[in-house]
Protein backbone atom coordinates (compact mmCIF):
# COMPACT_ATOMS: atom_id res chain seq x y z
CA UNK A 1 0.00 0.00 0.00
CA UNK A 2 1.26 3.34 -1.14
CA UNK A 3 0.21 7.15 -0.30
CA UNK A 4 -0.33 8.40 -3.48
CA UNK A 5 1.93 12.17 -3.31
CA UNK A 6 -0.70 15.13 -4.27
CA UNK A 7 -0.49 16.15 -7.57
CA UNK A 8 0.45 19.71 -8.08
CA UNK A 9 -1.42 21.02 -10.82
CA UNK A 10 0.14 22.86 -13.36
CA UNK A 11 -0.72 26.31 -13.61
CA UNK A 12 -1.83 27.96 -17.15
CA UNK A 13 0.92 29.74 -19.34
CA UNK A 14 0.82 32.83 -19.70
CA UNK A 15 0.04 34.33 -22.64
CA UNK A 16 3.41 36.49 -23.87
CA UNK A 17 2.65 40.29 -23.47
CA UNK A 18 0.91 41.88 -20.53
CA UNK A 19 -2.53 41.20 -19.79
CA UNK A 20 -3.92 44.05 -19.05
CA UNK A 21 -3.38 45.16 -22.77
CA UNK A 22 -6.37 43.15 -23.70
CA UNK A 23 -8.56 44.11 -20.40
CA UNK A 24 -11.46 46.25 -20.90
CA UNK A 25 -11.55 49.55 -20.36
CA UNK A 26 -7.74 49.97 -20.72
CA UNK A 27 -5.90 52.82 -23.22
CA UNK A 28 -4.92 50.13 -25.41
CA UNK A 29 -8.78 49.15 -25.62
CA UNK A 30 -10.13 52.05 -25.79
CA UNK A 31 -7.53 53.13 -28.95
CA UNK A 32 -8.60 50.45 -30.17
CA UNK A 33 -12.36 51.55 -30.27
CA UNK A 34 -11.39 55.00 -31.50
CA UNK A 35 -12.18 55.26 -35.38
CA UNK A 36 -9.78 55.12 -37.84
CA UNK A 37 -8.48 58.04 -39.73
CA UNK A 38 -10.55 60.55 -37.07
CA UNK A 39 -7.94 62.97 -35.44
CA UNK A 40 -7.49 63.10 -31.46
CA UNK A 41 -9.62 66.20 -30.75
CA UNK A 42 -7.50 70.16 -30.61
CA UNK A 43 -7.06 71.43 -27.28
CA UNK A 44 -4.33 73.95 -26.12
CA UNK A 45 -1.33 72.79 -24.92
CA UNK A 46 -0.92 75.49 -22.33
CA UNK A 47 -3.49 75.70 -19.50
CA UNK A 48 -3.98 79.53 -19.50
CA UNK A 49 -4.61 79.39 -23.34
CA UNK A 50 -7.32 76.65 -22.72
CA UNK A 51 -9.11 78.35 -20.27
CA UNK A 52 -9.26 81.30 -22.22
CA UNK A 53 -10.56 79.95 -25.32
CA UNK A 54 -13.18 77.77 -22.57
CA UNK A 55 -14.38 81.29 -21.91
CA UNK A 56 -14.55 82.78 -25.34
CA UNK A 57 -11.95 85.01 -25.35
CA UNK A 58 -10.30 83.08 -28.28
CA UNK A 59 -11.36 80.83 -30.88
CA UNK A 60 -10.55 77.54 -31.07
CA UNK A 61 -11.20 77.56 -35.15
CA UNK A 62 -7.75 78.86 -36.10
CA UNK A 63 -8.61 78.72 -39.53
CA UNK A 64 -11.91 81.36 -39.07
CA UNK A 65 -8.96 83.71 -38.54
CA UNK A 66 -7.70 83.98 -41.78
CA UNK A 67 -11.10 83.72 -42.97
CA UNK A 68 -11.66 87.35 -41.01
CA UNK A 69 -8.94 89.13 -42.25
CA UNK A 70 -7.95 88.08 -45.67
CA UNK A 71 -11.34 89.40 -47.09
CA UNK A 72 -11.21 93.06 -45.61
CA UNK A 73 -7.56 92.74 -46.40
CA UNK A 74 -7.93 92.11 -50.48
CA UNK A 75 -10.84 94.87 -50.56
CA UNK A 76 -8.78 97.45 -49.18
CA UNK A 77 -5.81 96.12 -51.28
CA UNK A 78 -7.65 96.36 -54.80
CA UNK A 79 -8.15 100.13 -54.03
CA UNK A 80 -4.66 100.86 -53.88
CA UNK A 81 -5.12 103.40 -51.23
CA UNK A 82 -4.43 104.35 -47.82
CA UNK A 83 -7.63 104.93 -45.18
CA UNK A 84 -7.91 105.82 -42.06
CA UNK A 85 -11.32 104.47 -42.35
CA UNK A 86 -10.20 101.31 -43.02
CA UNK A 87 -7.90 101.29 -40.22
CA UNK A 88 -10.67 101.58 -37.95
CA UNK A 89 -13.28 99.15 -39.64
CA UNK A 90 -10.43 96.50 -39.80
CA UNK A 91 -10.19 97.06 -35.83
CA UNK A 92 -14.66 97.12 -35.59
CA UNK A 93 -14.61 93.82 -37.42
CA UNK A 94 -11.84 92.13 -35.55
CA UNK A 95 -13.61 92.85 -32.73
CA UNK A 96 -17.11 91.59 -34.01
CA UNK A 97 -16.18 88.66 -35.34
CA UNK A 98 -14.41 87.47 -31.87
CA UNK A 99 -17.97 89.04 -30.30
CA UNK A 100 -19.50 86.39 -32.70
CA UNK A 101 -17.12 83.43 -31.96
CA UNK A 102 -17.97 83.83 -28.80
CA UNK A 103 -22.12 84.17 -29.24
CA UNK A 104 -21.79 80.63 -30.86
CA UNK A 105 -19.96 79.61 -28.75
CA UNK A 106 -22.72 80.67 -25.48
CA UNK A 107 -25.09 79.29 -28.27
CA UNK A 108 -23.64 75.76 -27.91
CA UNK A 109 -22.91 75.57 -24.30
CA UNK A 110 -24.86 74.39 -21.60
CA UNK A 111 -27.18 76.14 -19.86
CA UNK A 112 -25.21 75.85 -16.58
CA UNK A 113 -22.25 76.93 -18.25
CA UNK A 114 -23.17 80.11 -20.03
CA UNK A 115 -22.34 82.48 -17.58
CA UNK A 116 -19.14 82.15 -18.27
CA UNK A 117 -18.69 83.28 -21.38
CA UNK A 118 -21.13 86.70 -21.08
CA UNK A 119 -18.63 88.93 -19.95
CA UNK A 120 -16.70 87.79 -23.21
CA UNK A 121 -19.48 88.85 -25.24
CA UNK A 122 -20.01 91.91 -23.64
CA UNK A 123 -16.38 92.79 -23.69
CA UNK A 124 -16.02 92.41 -27.50
CA UNK A 125 -18.90 94.02 -28.04
CA UNK A 126 -18.13 97.20 -26.37
CA UNK A 127 -14.93 97.04 -28.59
CA UNK A 128 -16.52 96.57 -31.66
CA UNK A 129 -19.38 99.23 -31.06
CA UNK A 130 -16.95 101.80 -30.30
CA UNK A 131 -15.26 102.17 -33.44
CA UNK A 132 -17.93 100.59 -34.97
CA UNK A 133 -20.52 103.58 -34.34
CA UNK A 134 -18.02 106.23 -34.72
CA UNK A 135 -17.62 104.66 -38.64
CA UNK A 136 -21.50 104.72 -38.77
CA UNK A 137 -21.80 108.22 -38.50
CA UNK A 138 -19.04 109.19 -40.28
CA UNK A 139 -20.14 106.82 -43.44
CA UNK A 140 -23.70 106.04 -42.90
CA UNK A 141 -24.04 104.66 -45.99
CA UNK A 142 -22.45 101.79 -44.53
CA UNK A 143 -25.93 100.90 -43.18
CA UNK A 144 -26.77 99.04 -47.04
CA UNK A 145 -24.71 96.70 -46.36
CA UNK A 146 -26.21 95.03 -43.39
CA UNK A 147 -29.12 94.05 -45.65
CA UNK A 148 -26.99 91.18 -46.89
CA UNK A 149 -24.41 90.61 -43.69
CA UNK A 150 -27.28 90.27 -40.96
CA UNK A 151 -29.00 87.41 -43.04
CA UNK A 152 -25.66 85.28 -43.28
CA UNK A 153 -24.74 86.24 -39.67
CA UNK A 154 -28.09 85.16 -38.36
CA UNK A 155 -27.86 82.51 -40.25
CA UNK A 156 -25.31 80.84 -39.09
CA UNK A 157 -25.96 81.35 -35.19
CA UNK A 158 -29.07 79.81 -36.03
CA UNK A 159 -27.59 76.73 -37.68
CA UNK A 160 -25.05 76.85 -34.45
CA UNK A 161 -28.45 76.89 -31.92
CA UNK A 162 -29.75 73.90 -34.30
CA UNK A 163 -26.38 72.04 -33.68
CA UNK A 164 -25.25 71.83 -37.07
CA UNK A 165 -21.62 74.09 -36.45
CA UNK A 166 -20.05 71.77 -38.59
CA UNK A 167 -22.82 71.80 -40.96
CA UNK A 168 -21.82 73.22 -45.13
CA UNK A 169 -24.78 75.70 -44.21
CA UNK A 170 -23.44 77.12 -41.37
CA UNK A 171 -19.96 77.76 -42.47
CA UNK A 172 -20.69 78.46 -46.19
CA UNK A 173 -22.91 81.29 -44.38
CA UNK A 174 -20.35 82.41 -41.67
CA UNK A 175 -17.58 82.52 -44.57
CA UNK A 176 -20.17 84.35 -46.79
CA UNK A 177 -20.64 86.88 -44.36
CA UNK A 178 -16.95 87.83 -43.27
CA UNK A 179 -16.54 87.90 -47.51
CA UNK A 180 -19.01 90.86 -47.83
CA UNK A 181 -16.03 93.53 -45.96
CA UNK A 182 -13.88 92.94 -48.74
CA UNK A 183 -15.96 95.43 -51.04
CA UNK A 184 -16.71 97.12 -47.52
CA UNK A 185 -13.52 98.21 -47.25
CA UNK A 186 -12.97 98.78 -50.78
CA UNK A 187 -16.18 101.15 -50.96
CA UNK A 188 -14.96 102.66 -47.87
CA UNK A 189 -11.00 103.36 -49.28
CA UNK A 190 -12.31 104.83 -52.67
CA UNK A 191 -16.09 106.41 -51.60
CA UNK A 192 -18.19 106.93 -49.07
CA UNK A 193 -18.69 103.03 -48.05
CA UNK A 194 -21.79 102.66 -50.14
CA UNK A 195 -22.22 99.55 -52.71
CA UNK A 196 -22.15 101.56 -55.50
CA UNK A 197 -19.24 102.62 -54.60
CA UNK A 198 -17.19 99.10 -55.96
CA UNK A 199 -15.81 98.10 -59.24
CA UNK A 200 -16.45 95.32 -61.21
CA UNK A 201 -13.06 94.02 -61.06
CA UNK A 202 -12.88 94.50 -56.67
CA UNK A 203 -16.54 92.58 -56.91
CA UNK A 204 -15.61 89.67 -59.23
CA UNK A 205 -12.31 89.39 -57.06
CA UNK A 206 -13.77 89.21 -53.83
CA UNK A 207 -16.80 87.07 -55.20
CA UNK A 208 -13.52 84.73 -56.20
CA UNK A 209 -12.13 84.90 -52.94
CA UNK A 210 -15.28 84.17 -51.32
CA UNK A 211 -15.90 80.98 -53.38
CA UNK A 212 -12.13 79.86 -52.65
CA UNK A 213 -13.21 79.95 -48.96
CA UNK A 214 -16.34 77.78 -48.98
CA UNK A 215 -14.71 75.63 -51.77
CA UNK A 216 -11.76 74.56 -48.75
CA UNK A 217 -14.82 73.51 -46.60
CA UNK A 218 -15.50 70.60 -48.19
CA UNK A 219 -11.70 70.11 -48.96
CA UNK A 220 -10.61 70.19 -45.41
CA UNK A 221 -13.42 67.44 -44.49
CA UNK A 222 -12.51 65.18 -47.55
CA UNK A 223 -9.09 65.15 -46.13
CA UNK A 224 -9.73 65.02 -41.87
CA UNK A 225 -13.02 63.16 -41.14
CA UNK A 226 -14.47 62.35 -44.61
CA UNK A 227 -11.26 61.26 -45.99
CA UNK A 228 -12.89 57.38 -46.62
CA UNK A 229 -15.73 58.88 -48.43
CA UNK A 230 -14.62 59.44 -51.41
CA UNK A 231 -17.91 61.49 -52.10
CA UNK A 232 -16.67 64.27 -50.07
CA UNK A 233 -13.73 64.51 -52.54
CA UNK A 234 -15.97 64.53 -55.58
CA UNK A 235 -17.95 67.29 -53.86
CA UNK A 236 -14.93 69.42 -53.33
CA UNK A 237 -13.39 69.10 -56.89
CA UNK A 238 -16.64 69.24 -58.86
CA UNK A 239 -17.15 72.95 -57.01
CA UNK A 240 -13.67 73.71 -58.08
CA UNK A 241 -14.20 72.87 -61.35
CA UNK A 242 -17.69 74.78 -61.36
CA UNK A 243 -16.07 77.97 -60.12
CA UNK A 244 -13.18 77.75 -62.58
CA UNK A 245 -15.81 78.32 -65.26
CA UNK A 246 -16.90 81.48 -62.87
CA UNK A 247 -13.25 82.79 -62.85
CA UNK A 248 -13.14 82.02 -66.55
CA UNK A 249 -15.96 84.12 -67.43
CA UNK A 250 -15.36 86.86 -65.39
CA UNK A 251 -11.81 86.61 -67.32
CA UNK A 252 -13.43 86.71 -70.35
CA UNK A 253 -15.63 89.62 -69.55
CA UNK A 254 -12.83 91.89 -68.52
CA UNK A 255 -13.38 91.96 -64.65
CA UNK A 256 -10.21 89.24 -63.81
CA UNK A 257 -6.64 88.71 -65.96
CA UNK A 258 -5.69 85.86 -66.51
CA UNK A 259 -3.54 85.00 -63.75
CA UNK A 260 -6.54 83.75 -61.09
CA UNK A 261 -7.69 81.71 -64.14
CA UNK A 262 -4.23 79.90 -63.73
CA UNK A 263 -4.55 79.62 -60.26
CA UNK A 264 -7.49 78.51 -60.10
CA UNK A 265 -6.92 75.29 -62.60
CA UNK A 266 -4.39 74.77 -59.79
CA UNK A 267 -7.09 74.85 -57.09
CA UNK A 268 -9.20 72.29 -59.05
CA UNK A 269 -6.25 69.82 -59.35
CA UNK A 270 -5.13 69.89 -55.37
CA UNK A 271 -9.04 69.76 -55.12
CA UNK A 272 -8.72 66.15 -56.15
CA UNK A 273 -5.23 65.07 -55.64
CA UNK A 274 -4.58 66.09 -52.13
CA UNK A 275 -7.94 64.30 -50.18
CA UNK A 276 -6.75 61.28 -52.42
CA UNK A 277 -3.56 60.99 -51.19
CA UNK A 278 -4.85 61.31 -47.70
CA UNK A 279 -7.03 58.98 -48.29
CA UNK A 280 -4.41 56.39 -48.83
CA UNK A 281 -2.50 56.74 -45.80
CA UNK A 282 -2.75 54.78 -42.91
CA UNK A 283 -3.01 58.25 -41.30
CA UNK A 284 -4.53 61.28 -42.31
CA UNK A 285 -2.76 64.19 -43.62
CA UNK A 286 -2.13 66.54 -40.35
CA UNK A 287 -4.25 69.63 -39.38
CA UNK A 288 -1.09 71.44 -39.25
CA UNK A 289 0.19 70.42 -42.95
CA UNK A 290 -3.16 71.43 -44.12
CA UNK A 291 -4.10 74.79 -42.56
CA UNK A 292 -0.76 76.03 -43.79
CA UNK A 293 -1.12 74.77 -47.28
CA UNK A 294 -4.52 76.55 -47.55
CA UNK A 295 -2.93 79.84 -46.15
CA UNK A 296 -0.50 78.68 -49.38
CA UNK A 297 -2.89 78.79 -51.39
CA UNK A 298 -4.96 81.88 -50.32
CA UNK A 299 -1.66 84.02 -50.60
CA UNK A 300 -1.35 83.01 -54.06
CA UNK A 301 -5.00 83.42 -55.21
CA UNK A 302 -4.53 86.69 -53.11
CA UNK A 303 -1.77 88.29 -54.95
CA UNK A 304 -3.35 87.05 -58.45
CA UNK A 305 -6.28 88.99 -57.72
CA UNK A 306 -4.79 92.20 -57.56
CA UNK A 307 -2.77 91.95 -61.01
CA UNK A 308 -5.31 93.66 -63.51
Amino acid sequence: MHSAAPQTQTPPERTTGDSSAHAPGTATDRASARPQGRPKPRHHKNPRMRELARNGWLSDQHGAWTMMAFPPLLGWALSFTFSWLVILMLLAWAMAFQMFSAVCLWVKTPAKRRSRIVPTIITYGVLAAVPGITLLAMRPQLLWWAIAFAPLASSAIYLVWQGRERSLGARAASILAGSIMGPVAFSLATADGSPHAVTAHAWAACVVFALHYVGTVPLVRSMIRGRKDPRWALGATLHHAGCLVVVAAAWLLGALSGWPVLVWVCLTVRAWVMPTLSRHRSRPLSPRLIGFTEIGWSLLLFVALLVR
